[in-house]
């Protein structure tokens, strides 16, 4: 029902819809990707819940569980489209965060999947960004055994169009070439500095 009043509309109304699941697979929620250019929201997700909690859920959680197990990794991108894309190749192990940063709770269920799992981010400086957060989210909680890497994606490419461009392989030489955290943070915090003294 609008603010506003008036008559009720479905909330979800000409949206392309992606079911969002709990860990062992049951519908919770769901996510609705706009088919309208115009639209105010790009993204839209069912309201919080007492069984959906949008920072405590990833995307494709069930499903890459047990492809995690398997690959002993998983992968974290940016979207739902993401996601499809790379499993469509073979790549069952990618879960996506709905629409916000990382949490912390997020990032504690990753590591229940895999000791370091890779976060994908764009090459570009929002990216650089996204992942300086990661990692200061990340560092208090780092245990022995348990760290983060970080996998940066070429300018203007996300798995989705890298994939559908090149194939799994290039989506697997990046994840080869993933950098540990501490490399991501060393790098975070000397930017801007003189370091050539």
């Amino acid at each position: 029902k609008p603010e506003s009043g008036g008559a009720s509309y479905d909330r979800f109304r000409n949206r392309l819809m992606f079911p969002i699941t709990d860990r062992q697979g049951r519908v919770i929620a769901f996510g609705g990707r706009a088919l309208d250019k115009d639209a105010k929201a790009k993204y839209l997700n069912s309201p919080e819940t007492n069984l959906f909690h949008k920072g405590a859920t990833l995307y494709n959680w069930a499903n890459a569980r047990a492809a995690s197990y398997d690959a002993g990794q998983v992968l974290v991108v940016e979207g739902y489209m993401d996601v499809i894309a790379l499993a469509q190749f073979g790549i069952d192990y990618a879960v996506a965060p709905l629409g916000t940063a990382l949490t912390e709770e997020q990032i504690a269920h990753l590591w229940q999947m895999a000791d370091e799992p890779i976060l994908s981010f764009d090459g570009d400086n929002a990216g650089q960004r996204a992942a300086a957060r990661a990692v200061e989210r990340a560092l208090p909680m780092l245990k022995p055994g348990k760290s983060l890497r970080f996998m940066m994606m070429p300018e203007g490419d996300d798995p989705d169009t890298l994939i559908q461009r090149e194939g799994k392989k290039a989506i697997d030489a990046l994840i080869d070439k993933a950098s540990p955290l501490a490399n991501v943070l060393w790098t975070s915090l000397k930017a801007g500095m003189q370091t050539d003294t």
